[in-house]
């Protein structure tokens, strides 16, 4: 009873630090004695009585320790030791010998034998020996949980996990990391991560964090984008500290990220939504004021050219009016329309179904004009589910931009193309003067213009009409001198996707 119980108690006690032990011995009476010594500590005991025996099992990861009877009647242990290996791929060796010589010991430790043991062997003696490996191996399991688990917990965590060394290259992200911006740590390696993954307008405020940080500096809170391999801008706030060596340098940098996106796209569109409030209310009581005005101005314009003849000054003159009153209650409707919400009539269509109609409509009204347009179609057969209407605004408004900000002859190029199964993506450019800086900023904020005439809303109609049909729209880098656009719609849910290689079909006016 008192030897049960003193097992048990060493079992619980000594649980973490029980081996499974393989003992190779042919002597009987020296393995008996070892696995009585090995058992009564609570380690599970296998053995085996030559080398054969050992070689000729399958492979036995669970083996943590061997202890090896050095000369044997199949050979000495020095000769096994390879295979032995290789059998037993987790195990630390210990070799018990009878016949100790130094050129046997030494060539047993460089195949990384943990222990020589000479012949007889105390209990004592084995027991710390096997002590002191039971111990390590706790410690080395305990340190493979500890990095498991932080393994988890960078790759399942959804924060943003990038490591950078002191030159700004990227040397680890985590999965969430790649999930969302589609970057692998194989597409950053050697690249400037600011350079390639931060947009030009934020990159010289994190490069300052970035030095500042390899100082030593802690920084937490720090919001900037994030650009995505599609090319799409996330809003990230990140916390940065260093990862110093075993010496305290520091190695690199660690950044943390969490996506606020939607949070900012939420603030954003309160704001958007209550300036458009205000708009629509300003907007409304002035159409109502202006109305009546308008309308007799026209009268009085339609009365007047009744008594003038054509080609006279006064004629001209009072035909300036009637534009002036024209261009004024375009003007107020534009505003009312921005302002007004946007609901969609979706019906199934292809986009070119949408564009051409209107293309050859502006086309036909600038007769005097050099244009052309230049389609290069996805062969996918993909429709898209839209409001036909608010679809045709949209390329109104790009098309009348080119023609007004472009000279002869004037090229405008539509490419559609698949974006796996999901999107459809329109790459719209002109051969305009391009876009400056400051104009891609401000482009889709609502009253912001380059044109003498208009109001500026344009774009942001653009903007708003494409974010109701859960697309976007964005200014992309040109691939020759003009302006350029990239668009996102979502297909419709039955479209399949074939071939999506296109040829270029060019419409002139």
């Amino acid at each position: 009873m008192c030897r049960d119980r003193m097992c048990i108690h060493l079992g619980i006690s000594t649980m973490k630090e029980v081996l499974t032990i393989l003992l190779v011995e042919d002597d009987p009476d020296s393995l008996a004695n070892m696995v009585d010594i090995l058992e009564l500590d609570g380690h599970v005991v296998r053995v085996a009585r030559s080398f054969a025996d050992v070689l000729k099992a399958e492979i036995q990861p669970d083996i943590e320790l061997a202890i090896l009877d050095r000369r044997l009647p199949d050979g000495e242990v020095e000769d096994h030791l390879d295979t032995l290996s290789d059998r037993l791929p987790n195990a630390e060796f210990i070799i018990v010998t009878g016949f100790a010589n130094m050129e046997g010991t030494i060539a047993s430790f460089r195949y990384g034998v943990t222990d020589y043991l000479l012949k007889p062997v105390h209990p004592d003696v084995i027991r710390q020996s096997v002590a002191r490996i039971a111990k390590h191996k706790r410690m080395e399991a305990d340190l493979q949980r500890q990095q498991r688990f932080a393994n988890q917990l960078l790759e399942t965590s959804e924060t943003y996990i990038v490591v950078l060394n002191l030159l700004g290259h990227a040397v680890h992200v985590n999965k969430h990391f790649s999930d969302i911006t589609g970057w692998q740590l194989d597409d950053l390696i050697d690249q400037d991560y600011i350079d390639h993954c931060i947009p030009e307008s934020d990159r010289e405020n994190v490069r300052e964090i970035f030095e500042q940080t390899l100082k030593g500096n802690t920084s937490s809170g720090i919001r900037n984008g994030l650009l995505t391999k599609s090319g799409r801008v996330r809003q990230i706030r990140w916390s940065d500290s260093v990862l110093r060596d075993a010496h305290g340098n520091i190695e690199s940098v660690l950044a943390i990220g969490i996506d606020v996106t939607a949070i900012i796209d939420a603030q954003e569109s309160a704001a958007r939504d209550h300036r458009l409030a205000a708009i629509g209310q300003t907007v409304a009581g002035l159409a109502h004021e202006s109305r009546n005005a308008l309308q007799r101005i026209n009268a009085s314009v339609e009365l007047l050219r009744l008594d003038l003849p054509p080609e006279t000054d006064t004629r001209v003159e009072v035909d300036s009016i009637a534009r002036a009153a024209d261009e004024l209650g375009n003007a107020l409707e534009e505003v009312r329309e921005y302002a007004a919400p946007i609901r969609l009539q979706r019906e199934l269509v292809m986009l070119h179904e949408v564009w051409r109609p209107v293309w050859t409509y502006l086309a036909k009204s600038h007769p005097d004009r050099n244009v052309e347009l230049c389609e290069t179609q996805c062969n996918c057969g993909c429709p898209v589910e839209v409001d036909k209407l608010r679809m045709q605004q949209v390329f109104r408004n790009l098309f009348e931009n080119s023609l007004a900000a472009c000279d002869d002859p004037v090229r405008i190029e539509i490419q559609c193309r698949c974006d796996g199964a999901e999107n459809i993506l329109l790459d719209y450019s002109d051969n305009g003067p391009g876009l400056t800086a400051e104009e891609q900023r401000k482009l889709f904020d609502p009253f912001f213009t380059t044109k003498v005439k208009g109001t500026g809303l344009g774009m942001s109609i653009v903007q708003r009409i494409l974010d109701a049909h859960g697309g976007e729209i964005r200014v992309a880098e040109p691939t020759h001198p003009g302006a350029r656009f990239l668009i996102q719609l979502s297909k419709h849910d039955g479209a399949v996707q074939d071939n999506c290689s296109g040829d270029c079909e060019t419409l002139h006016a």
